[in-house]
């Protein structure tokens, strides 16, 4: 069977577990590594026992024609940029979220990638989380009916320690609450209940180290008619916590809880779900091996992964929507088809 050789840009945190997940599959070979810090790739190489190549720069990263896919784990404000030069150079894209920060360079990355024909996965990683596959598993069996209302939060609070702090509390780089954090529970809200065509957002912020509002809520109007919420917070003290609820016709789902009509007939109170909830904002406990395996799967047989570009572009939509909304005190932001 074909081997696939990958390539990644950048040496932090996330890359480290890109990088494992490619040695734990027999389908992929890492051909390289490329950071803006020298240093930090050798670090990284050294660490994992890599033997690849070391690039000066991204484009002989990109030239290289050993590399057929390239893993993107670089600051927000490059995502776009990068891999829209991966898409032109016809390599296949993992791309870590947001897909980038304006709605325009998404949108031109969406099209580079259409016309290179190349395939692209956007890390919304918390798909793969156990909880949220279960709940995916129950909402297509018919579990809870039609969803009539859909939950979903992001809380984690950002200390000075966290890895990406320096870059991550400024707007030009990072994007914004919703943008770096917050699209994570955009995605997963339009995973279990479809399509974002009105948000009305506000926002606050108390932490003066960020120069952006840190807490994010917006209610959300669907397609099928139904409405929402979505909360973000980066300063919350509290446990890293990933909410999801769902109230259907038929019944009700709140994180590892179940209550269904159809399912559990004679049911009087919630019935928890054995299964791993989303606890921790650290990276070493995210299921990138099981994003990654779909990945290579998917470039293997020639199909496409979820969520690609596709995806990222509408979940980029609703999370700018929502900060224009705060901007603008509330005004509802309507989304076109």
């Amino acid at each position: 069977m074909k081997e696939i050789g990958v390539a990644i840009m950048g040496a932090g945190a996330v890359s480290r577990e890109h990088a494992k997940a490619y040695l734990k599959n027999p389908h992929t070979r890492i051909i390289g590594v490329c950071s803006r810090r020298e240093e930090s790739a050798k670090r990284l190489v050294e660490e994992l026992g890599l033997e690849c190549a070391l690039y000066p720069n991204y484009e002989a990263l990109l030239s290289d024609d050993r590399v057929d896919a390239v893993s993107i784990c670089m600051p927000n404000y490059l995502h776009a940029r990068l891999a829209t030069q991966a898409a032109r150079a016809r390599k296949h894209i993992v791309l870590e979220k947001p897909a980038g920060i304006q709605l325009d360079e998404v949108r031109g990355l969406r099209e580079s990638v259409r016309e290179a024909g190349v395939l692209s996965i956007v890390s919304f990683v918390f798909r793969w989380n156990p909880m949220v596959q279960t709940i995916r598993t129950l909402l297509d069996q018919g579990a809870i009916g039609e969803i009539v209302y859909a939950e979903c939060d992001f809380w984690h609070g950002i200390k000075p320690t966290f890895p990406s702090y320096e870059w991550i509390r400024r707007r030009e780089f990072a994007g914004g609450a919703f943008i770096t954090g917050g699209c994570h529970v955009v995605d997963l809200i339009r995973y279990c209940a479809g399509e974002v065509v009105e948000v009305s957002a506000r926002s606050i912020r108390r932490r003066p180290d960020f120069d952006y509002p840190t807490t994010l809520v917006a209610t959300l109007k669907f397609s099928s008619g139904a409405i929402g919420k979505v909360g973000c917070s980066l300063e919350a003290q509290c446990p890293f916590t990933i909410g999801v609820h769902l109230l259907g016709t038929e019944g009700t789902i709140r994180d590892n809880r179940l209550y269904s009509k159809r399912l559990l007939p004679g049911q009087t109170d919630f019935a928890t779900i054995p299964t791993i909830v989303p606890s921790s904002g650290d990276v070493r406990y995210h299921p990138f091996t099981a994003e990654i395996d779909h990945f290579v799967e998917c470039v293997l047989d020639g199909r496409q992964p979820t969520p690609n570009i596709e995806d990222a572009c509408k979940t980029q939509e609703v999370c700018l929507a929502a900060e224009l909304s705060a901007q603008r005190d509330g005004e509802t932001v309507r989304i076109e088809a």
